[in-house]
């Protein structure tokens, strides 16, 4: 014959038990230790929620570059709409190398929001990369860009463009400038680059300054005029 009724009987009171335990403990608390308990509960809640929050924005910013690197090299093969995922308002141009320092970085079309939250972008009122003039890279200080303080006069940075060009800048002095007096020239002689970001590197808001490191093209031999004023307006570069 079978046993179940019993069992299910058994499970029942058991149940029954554990209720009224659970019952007896909060009707044991004050209402100051009931205060303290939901509280405990509720930090122990948004700590869980903050740590599945840290794991997908680290998902989110591995898989991004996977893709940008992807989108890139795409365009190095000549394929033609390589945006990294439909949405994107940017695609990628270049990518950038800091040789003695080990680190590079794939340069997006456009300094808006959406373009450097995923990596450095070019202004886009600057020219390309070895180009006439002086082309302008920025990225935010704490992500893409945190290495660009490591930076010495004399590293050699290698441009990769999306038509297969292969540039080699020389680091020269680097400087601290409020984004409205930043002393860029984007139509000056030469062939520069100039790599920025917002200063200081351990800041937690933005602030007016920016870190500003000036390069020329290796093989172009004109003298570099990046702080000439010539009477020529200066490029803001506020937007990062």
């Amino acid at each position: 014959m079978s046993d179940k009724p019993g069992n299910d009987a058994n499970l029942k009171q058991d149940q029954e038990q554990d209720k009224e335990g659970r019952a007896g403990f909060l009707a044991r608390l004050n209402a100051l230790e009931t205060v303290v308990l939901a509280g405990i509960l509720l930090i122990a809640l948004a700590g869980v929620m903050l740590v599945g929050k840290g794991f997908y924005m680290k998902a989110k910013a591995e898989v991004s570059q996977v893709l940008l690197k992807r989108s890139f090299a795409a365009q190095l093969a000549g394929e033609t709409d390589t945006r990294p995922w439909p949405w994107a308002d940017f695609t990628t141009e270049a990518e950038i190398t800091a040789l003695r320092i080990g680190e590079s970085a794939v340069v997006l079309s456009g300094a808006s929001g959406e373009a450097l939250a995923f990596g450095p972008a070019r202004l886009a009122n600057t020219p390309m990369p070895g180009e006439p003039g002086t082309s302008v890279i920025a990225a935010h200080r704490d992500t893409h860009f945190r290495w660009l303080k490591d930076v010495k006069p004399g590293d050699l940075l290698i441009v990769t463009r999306k038509d297969g060009t292969n540039l080699t800048f020389r680091a020269g002095t680097s400087r601290i400038a409020r984004w409205d007096e930043s002393g860029i020239n984007a139509d000056a002689p030469g062939r520069n680059l100039v790599l920025a970001t917002c200063w200081p590197f351990d800041a937690t808001e933005q602030g007016p300054l920016r870190y500003i490191v000036n390069a020329e093209l290796v093989a172009d031999a004109c003298p570099s005029t990046l702080a000439a004023r010539g009477g020529l307006a200066e490029l803001p570069v506020k937007s990062f």
